[in-house]
């Protein structure tokens, strides 16, 4: 049975279209104009499912938290298993997860080994962890281990997302040649010579602002320590203007050695209104939750649009999150794969 989802603006991943219905037929948006059962939208505003670039996924709840607030596609950056995390993988009617399986974090003595076994697994892609010091392994990964990382993963033409905190470990993961760093300095603002070689490598951005701000809140509990989020929001502006891709993504987590705690599925509707705070128009923000990360990772290629052809990942809210942001918060309905998962109205 077909849906048609009537009387709705539709804002396919770029902007608002003139079109005021959509097909859903065997779990695809159709070509087709009218569909066997009709919903009516009532003036609401459809959007393609929300993509989160960066989570922590630990239980089957982080999905029902995803899916309840739109978020149709998780980008997982270091699961607890591989049995886990494929656990969770092709619910129906719950968020898509895609996963690097485990980070490069400790020391690893064949690069190409260590993502040949990820490969095998069947990662979407690699993720490597870069610190300019002993916080988080007994001792951090060489320039030149993460380089051949980078480029063994290049082989496989996988992309590589990297985890840098500091100025220092942004330069590492540019200079790797990495192509996704997510998080952003806590200590200073970005300078604009990392920003320059940003834009020469075409390096995108994944800033995890809110989970960011709350890390220097943590950071500050520290005897001497007096870091500013003002860090945060000067560097998130500096990369927008700049034209760096900047994509939405939480860090969404409950791991009890994490710095903070932010919840699956409402945590990127926060960020998305960071990033429109930050000065993006709502429009842009909405689209590096869409299409923009639909089109920069490759895997993820049927997805981020509404378009014929494309996964139904919908997402129906009540009123115009292009001119109102938080109109994402009301939420009528969403379907992943064309299955509706949550109905609010």
């Amino acid at each position: 049975m077909s849906i048609e989802i009537t009387n709705v603006q539709i804002f396919d991943g770029i902007k608002l279209t003139n079109h005021k219905s959509v097909v859903i037929e065997n779990g695809f948006i159709s070509h087709e104009t009218k569909g066997d059962t009709v919903i009516n939208g009532e003036g609401g505003t459809l959007l393609p499912g929300l993509i989160d670039a960066h989570v922590h996924m630990e239980a089957l709840n982080d999905l029902e938290n995803g899916v309840k607030y739109g978020v149709t596609s998780m980008l997982d950056m270091a699961a607890h298993s591989t049995e886990f995390i494929n656990s969770l993988k092709k619910r129906p009617g719950f968020s898509d997860i895609l996963t690097c399986y485990t980070a490069a974090l400790y020391p690893i003595d064949d690069p190409k080994a260590f993502v040949a076994d990820q490969v095998n697994k069947g990662a979407d892609y690699i993720k490597i962890i870069i610190e300019d010091q002993p916080r988080m392994a007994e001792k951090p990964l060489s320039q030149e281990t993460i380089t051949a990382l980078t480029e063994a993963a290049h082989e496989h033409k996988l992309l590589v997302f990297a985890h840098a905190v500091s100025m220092a470990t942004f330069k590492t993961a540019i200079d790797a040649g990495v192509d996704v760093i997510t998080h952003i300095p806590v200590e200073a603002p970005m300078s604009q010579s990392l920003i320059e070689e940003m834009l020469k490598k075409g390096t995108i951005t994944v800033p995890t602002s809110g989970m960011m701000k709350k890390t220097i809140a943590f950071l500050n509990r520290i005897p001497n320590v007096n870091l500013d989020t003002q860090n945060i929001d000067m560097t998130l502006k500096a990369l927008m203007n700049a034209g760096i891709p900047v994509i939405a993504g939480t860090d969404a987590n409950h791991a009890p050695f994490a710095p903070a705690s932010i919840d699956h599925g409402i945590g990127l509707l926060d960020e998305i209104e960071a990033f429109v705070a930050a000065g993006m128009t709502p429009v842009q923000a909405l689209q590096s939750a869409t299409s923009l990360p639909a089109r920069l990772f490759g895997f993820i290629t049927d997805r981020g649009m509404i378009k014929p052809g494309l996964r139904a990942d919908l997402l129906l809210v009540d009123g115009d999150p292009t001119t109102d942001i938080k109109a994402l918060h009301k939420v009528k309905c969403v379907w992943v794969n064309g299955i509706a998962s949550s109905i609010n109205a």
